[in-house]
């Protein structure tokens, strides 16, 4: 693994003071400021090396982007159907995931639970 650079850490330490499950875009739009002459490609490939390093996970979400969450703990997600709204919950867990008898060994389950949100 390689060290996180000075970019790198730039951009881990951006998402991980957010909540809002931030974009690429959005979290260009808050690191450039930061650091001088970081572009919108050095922040989506710093995103993408924190994801395969397992530092960051990318959200399987329906949206127009990808969405990053810093928040590694075990849990689930709110998302609002009109304005996107992202919201970290305590996880829900579903029973009977067991599938090792069909030679299937569960690493991760995401769920998400689509609605409205109240502002909406």
């Amino acid at each position: 693994m390689k060290t996180l650079t000075k970019h790198r850490e730039l951009v881990l330490q951006d998402l991980m003071e957010r909540k809002d499950h931030p974009t690429a875009k959005m979290v260009f739009e808050s690191v450039r400021s930061k650091a001088d002459r970081i572009s919108f490609a050095t922040v989506y490939n710093s995103l993408e090396y924190l994801v395969d390093n397992g530092m960051v996970n990318k959200l399987n979400i329906e949206s127009e982007s990808v969405r990053y969450d810093a928040f590694l703990d075990k849990h689930s997600h709110l998302i609002c159907r009109s304005c996107g709204m992202v919201m970290d919950i305590p996880s829900v867990t579903l029973p009977n995931l067991e599938f090792q008898h069909l030679g299937f060994e569960v690493e991760h389950v995401d769920i998400n639970i689509i609605g409205r949100c109240q502002n909406c």
